[in-house]
Parts: structure tokens; sequence; C-alpha cells
């Protein structure tokens, strides 16, 4: 029998700082235009205007899977931020944030029916702690992660053992669950192979 967990919607009341307090939230990033890299570091220092990074997971190379041939692909991390006390009972400010970032970051929208499009910066979040979110214009967990390795590899990386809301399994067992049609994603920078470790892997 699965725990219940606690579902902060705006039905008749705003939620409190004691629903929220000390809530550490995870943020997928990503960037394929430009100087991807730079992007990604710009909007982690930007991010601590609420508060404080504690990780970062390792960065990973993603095709540009639904775009046009020729796309530049995706580096896409997940960053886990503290919240400070003042963004804790606002998440609907959080995601303006978010938003306001990615915008200053040259982030350009179109609209959403014309399918997926390159971004200098984009930045979703897809875990609040252990609570689900059901505001307005924010769902969280993030209701298309449980689909994209980009997101479940770089989110196990930091919390594994974490259980999604409302779905009773880890990170881990979401991210081994994935089919095999769901497109792959490599380590960034590429690693490469050293000539002392392929003249002993002969040698052996």
């Amino acid at each position: 029998m699965q725990n219940k967990v606690p579902v902060l919607t705006y039905n008749g009341k705003t939620p409190t700082r004691s629903d929220l307090r000390g809530v550490i939230v995870h943020i997928a990033t990503g960037s394929n235009l430009g100087a991807r890299e730079a992007h990604l570091a710009e909007g982690e220092r930007l991010l601590q205007r609420m508060g404080i990074i504690l990780r970062k997971s390792p960065l990973y190379l993603t095709a540009a899977v639904g775009m046009a041939p020729g796309t530049p692909d995706f580096l896409n991390r997940v960053v886990e931020l503290e919240l400070a006390p003042s963004w804790c009972e606002a998440p609907l400010a959080v995601m303006q944030a978010l938003l306001d970032i990615e915008n200053e970051l040259g982030r350009e929208r179109s609209d959403e029916s014309a399918g997926y499009v390159s971004r200098t910066l984009d930045l979703d979040i897809v875990l609040w702690g252990d609570q689900i979110l059901d505001l307005p214009q924010l769902q969280v967990p993030h209701p298309r992660m449980l689909g994209r390795r980009f997101v479940m590899q770089p989110l196990a990386d930091l919390v594994p053992h974490q259980r999604i809301p409302g779905t009773g399994r880890t990170v881990q067992a979401c991210l081994d669950a994935l089919p095999d049609d769901v497109p792959q994603i490599a380590p960034w920078p590429q690693p490469t192979r050293s000539p002392i470790a392929t003249s002993s892997s002969k040698e052996a």
C-alpha cells in the first residue's frame, strides 16, 4: 500500500510555508544553441538568486529528436537547488523566475503547436521535494519526465533512491523501466581513449 502524498492545489487555499519549508527542488536544464556550456553555467549562477545549489549532475549530450535534420544536439543536466525561505511558499513565483532567467539568456519562444524548438536555455522543475504540485500553470513532478532519459539519468545520478511522488517508484527504478526506444544519451564531454590504456588492453 502506497503512502499518501500531499497534493498542493489552489482549491480554496494557497500553499503555506509550513507545507513547503526547507524544500529542495530538482531543475532539469538544457541548451542546444550557441555556447551551450556557458549558457548552462550562467543559468546556474542566476538560479542562486533563489537559493543554494547543493549539487549538479554530470552533463549529457542528447540528440535533437523530433526536430529538423541538422539541429544541434542538446547538453542536459539536473541541478539540485535548496530554496531560500522567501521562495518556499511560492512555486509559481519560482516558475516565473525560471522563465525570466531563460529570457535573460536569449530564449525565444514560439507557438507550442510548432513542436520542439531550439533554445539557448531551458529550465524545468522536475521535482519539488516529496510534493505533488497541481497548480494552474505548474504540475510537478514534471508530466513528461518519466519518458525522458535526458532527465531521468542525470536525476538518478543525484537521487537514485528518492521516490517520485505519485508513482511509488524510485528514480532509478523509473530510469531502468524506460523502453529501449527512448533515445539514448552520452556523457559530455565525450571520453577519449588513452593511448596508454589502449596499449595495455592490447597487451592483456
